[in-house]
C-alpha cells in the first residue's frame, strides 16, 4: 500500500450535551440551540462557576455492549465504549465481516486509536475517606485498604480502558494507540490512524475520543487558571470572557480506498491530511499574534496540495477563551487574508468536551460539508474587536457549491496545535 493511498470516513457518532446521536448534536446546532446549563450530578449551588455540558438521561446498563462492565468502568469509559458501538454499527463493518469466510485477516487489519483524558479527580473518591481516616499513616492505610476501598477500583481508573474494551468487544487486533495530550487528543489519535492506514500498517481503523471535563475539582483549578466563564461561551463575541467544561465523547471508522472498494462501503467524508505542533510557549501560555498556529496550517495546505482558495470553510477552536479566541482569528486572518473564508465554531452549543472535542468537530465538519450548510455560532452578538475580519455569522449559511474542502482547528494546553483538513465530494 503506497503513501498514495486515500483514507475515508466510512462511520461516525458523538454523544454529548446537546444529543446521544451524531444526528441529534448536528440538528441542535443547526437549530441554533446550546445545551450548556447548570450541573446537576454536582451539588454546586453556591458556586460561581456552576455552568457544564452534561449528556441527558445517561444510562450506562443501555449504552454498553455488556452491562457487565459497569463494574470494572468509569462513567466517561462509558461514553467512550459507547461511542465506538454507534460507530462500527454506522459503518456496518461488522455486516461485512460475517460474510468472509474467516474474519482473522479482518481483524489483524483493524486498527484502535483512542484520544483519552487520563485519570480523572472522581476516580480517586473511593480512596479518599481512607486518606482522611489514616492520617498520613500509610501503615493504617495498608492494613484497611482491601476492606474499605473497592477491590475494582484499579480497573476503573485504568486510562486505556475505552481502548481495551474497544478491541475486544468486536475483536479488533491490528495496531492500537492511546493518546493523552490534553484537548489534542483526539485530533492526534485521528492523524495517527490516518498514518498507520497510508503507510499500511492497518486497512481500517476506529477512532475514539472521549472526556468527563465538568467535574468539581476540574472547574475549580480552571477558575483559578482564569479560563471559565460563569455566564456563557461565546467564541469570537465581544463578551466572550472564558470557555464552559462539558462532557462527551465520539468516534469514526477510517478505512483505506482499497477497504472502501472492498466492502462498497458509504464514504461521509475523507481526511486528505493532518498535522500537529507545539508553540513551545508553556503550559498555559498562548501565543497571542498566532504565528505557529499560522505555520502550521500552511504547512497543512501544502502536504495536501491545496492553497487557500479550496478551502470553504473553517472550523475553529471556538472555545470563548479571549486570548485563544484572538490568537486563533490571528491566525485565520494571516493565512486567509483577503480570502472571507466562511468560519464557524461548535463547542457554544455543547461546551468544551476537551479531550473529545477535535472528534465531535470532525463529525460535525463531514455534516456541513456533504449539507453544503454552515451552521452559525447562534449566540454570536457582537464580533470582538480583533476578530471582526473573521467571516463568522450567527446564522445558518450556505457553503458555496464548488467547495469540497474544509480546514478543522483544535488547540489544548501545552500550547498544542492540531489541524486537520477534511474533504467531501473532492
Amino acid at each position: 500500500m503506497s503513501e498514495d493511498n486515500r483514507v475515508f470516513i466510512t462511520g461516525f457518532s458523538a454523544l454529548t450535551a446537546s444529543g446521544a446521536t451524531a444526528d441529534d448534536n448536528w440538528d441542535q446546532i443547526k437549530s441554533g440551540k446550546s445545551s450548556i446549563a447548570e450541573i446537576e450530578q454536582y451539588d454546586l449551588s453556591t458556586w460561581e462557576y456552576r455552568l457544564g455540558g452534561e449528556l441527558k438521561n445517561f444510562e450506562p446498563a443501555k449504552m454498553l455492549p455488556d452491562r457487565k462492565l459497569m463494574k470494572v468502568i468509569s462513567r466517561q469509559d462509558v461514553m467512550g465504549i459507547n461511542a465506538a458501538v454507534q460507530a462500527v454499527e454506522h459503518s456496518q463493518l461488522l455486516q461485512f465481516r460475517d460474510t468472509l469466510a474467516s474474519a482473522d485477516s479482518f481483524n489483524e487489519e483493524t486498527a484502535v486509536y483512542v484520544g483519552s483524558p487520563g485519570n480523572k479527580y472522581f476516580q480517586q473518591y473511593d480512596f479518599l475517606p481512607l486518606v482522611a481516616k489514616s492520617n498520613k499513616d500509610m501503615q493504617h492505610f495498608a492494613r484497611d485498604l482491601f476492606g474499605e476501598v473497592h477491590p475494582m477500583w484499579l480497573l476503573r481508573i485504568l486510562p486505556n480502558n475505552v481502548l481495551a474494551y474497544a478491541g475486544i468487544t468486536y475483536g479488533f487486533k491490528g495496531i492500537n494507540q492511546n493518546v493523552t495530550n490534553h484537548a489534542v487528543s483526539g485530533t492526534q489519535a485521528i492523524i495517527e490512524a490516518y498514518h498507520a492506514i497510508k503507510n499500511g500498517q492497518a486497512k481500517r481503523a476506529l477512532v475514539v475520543a472521549y472526556d468527563a471535563a465538568a467535574e468539581p475539582q476540574a472547574l475549580y483549578y480552571y477558575e483559578k487558571l482564569g479560563v471559565l466563564s460563569a455566564k456563557h461561551l461565546k467564541p469570537f463575541d465581544r463578551d466572550h470572557d472564558g470557555t464552559i467544561l462539558a462532557e462527551g465523547a465520539a468516534a469514526i471508522i477510517l478505512e483505506s480506498e482499497e477497504s472502501v472498494k472492498e466492502r462498497g462501503a458509504t464514504c461521509y467524508g475523507e481526511i486528505a491530511g493532518g498535522l500537529s505542533h507545539s508553540e513551545a510557549a508553556g503550559l498555559f501560555s498562548i501565543e497571542s499574534n498566532g504565528a505557529h498556529l499560522a505555520s502550521l496550517i500552511n504547512e497543512l495546505l501544502t502536504r495536501v496540495n491545496l492553497t487557500t482558495d479550496d478551502i470553504g470553510l473553517i472550523v475553529a477552536h471556538g472555545n470563548g477563551n479571549q486570548k485563544s479566541d484572538l490568537s486563533e482569528a490571528a491566525a485565520i486572518n494571516e493565512v486567509f487574508a483577503q480570502k472571507y473564508t466562511p468560519v464557524t465554531a461548535f463547542k457554544w452549543s455543547m461546551g468544551h468536551t476537551v479531550c473529545a472535542s477535535g472528534v465531535i468537530d470532525t463529525v460535525l465538519t463531514t455534516y456541513a460539508l456533504r449539507n453544503k450548510c454552515i451552521p452559525g455560532i447562534a449566540n454570536l452578538e457582537n464580533t470582538a474587536t480583533s476578530c471582526d475580519n473573521l467571516n463568522i455569522s450567527s446564522e445558518t449559511r450556505s457553503l458555496a457549491a464548488n467547495k469540497t474542502s474544509a480546514l478543522l482547528i483544535n488547540r489544548g494546553f501545552a500550547s498544542m496545535n492540531a489541524c486537520l483538513v477534511i474533504n467531501y465530494g473532492a
